[in-house]
C-alpha cells in the first residue's frame, strides 16, 4: 500500500483531526480563512493532543494517545509555512482497555513486532507549504514522515482554526505502517491471517496548540 495522499490536516503540521470526534478523519473547512502572525512558533506539548486508531479486518479496533516531544513551525510573510514535529514513541498509551489487557497491548506495540521504541524512541515529521497569495484557508503541504528510522513522503492539506492568543489547529492523517517495517499482523508481509489481519493504515488525530516565540 501507499500512504494516503488525501490526508486532511490542520495547521502547519502533521500531524494527524480530532476535533470532538476523535475517530473522525475529516476536516471542517467551513470557517473563514485566517492569517497567522509572521514568526516562529513552538508547539505546546502539554496543550496539544495526539490520538491513534488501529483496526483489524474484522472491524475490531484499538485506540490511544501518544505524546509530542516538541515542535517548531515558521510562518513567513508570503504565508508559507514550514516546520518539524517530533513524537515521543515511548509514550504509547492504550485508552480503550484497562488493567492487564491494557498493559499487554502497550508492551506489544512498543516491542520489535511493532514500533521497537527502545531502539527508535522518536518519530518526526518535516513539512513545507507553497507560498500563499491570500489569507490561509485550505493549504497544501509536502512533507516527510520518519518512523523507525525510515522516511517516506507525505502530502496533506491543512487548515488553521485559531490564531489568537495561540495558534491552534486540528489535524487528521493516515499512514501505511508497512512502509515503516511495522510487520505484525500485516497482510503485506504475511498470508492467510484471516480475522487476525491488522490493517496497515493507522489513523492519527491531532490537536495542536502553538505559541509565537
Amino acid at each position: 500500500m501507499k500512504i494516503k495522499n488525501y490526508i486532511n490536516i490542520a495547521i502547519a503540521i502533521i500531524f494527524v483531526s480530532c476535533g470532538k470526534n476523535k475517530e473522525s478523519n475529516t476536516l471542517d473547512s467551513s470557517d473563514a480563512p485566517m492569517s497567522a502572525k509572521v514568526g516562529v512558533y513552538s508547539v505546546l506539548k502539554d496543550s496539544s493532543e495526539l490520538l491513534w486508531v488501529g483496526k483489524k479486518i474484522s472491524k475490531k479496533k484499538h485506540m490511544g494517545t501518544i505524546k509530542l516531544k516538541n515542535g517548531i513551525v515558521e510562518v513567513k510573510k508570503n504565508n508559507q509555512i514550514s516546520g518539524e514535529i517530533k513524537i515521543d514513541m515511548t509514550t504509547i498509551n492504550v485508552t480503550d482497555l484497562q488493567g492487564g489487557a491494557k498493559k499487554s497491548l502497550e508492551r506489544h506495540l512498543s516491542n520489535e513486532d511493532f514500533f521497537d521504541v527502545q531502539k527508535f524512541s522518536e518519530a518526526s515529521f518535516v513539512f513545507k507549504s507553497e507560498p500563499q497569495n491570500q489569507p490561509m484557508s485550505k493549504i497544501k503541504f509536502e512533507g516527510v514522515l520518519t518512523i523507525k528510522g525510515i522516511s517516506n513522503p507525505l502530502s496533506f492539506d491543512a487548515i488553521i482554526q485559531k490564531t489568537y492568543p495561540r495558534l491552534k489547529a486540528n489535524a487528521s492523517l493516515s499512514f501505511d505502517r508497512s512502509l515503516y517495517d511495522v510487520r505484525y499482523g500485516s497482510g503485506t508481509f504475511f498470508e492467510n491471517l484471516g480475522d487476525d489481519l491488522i490493517l496497515d493504515d493507522i489513523d492519527i488525530n491531532m490537536s495542536l496548540v502553538m505559541k509565537n516565540e
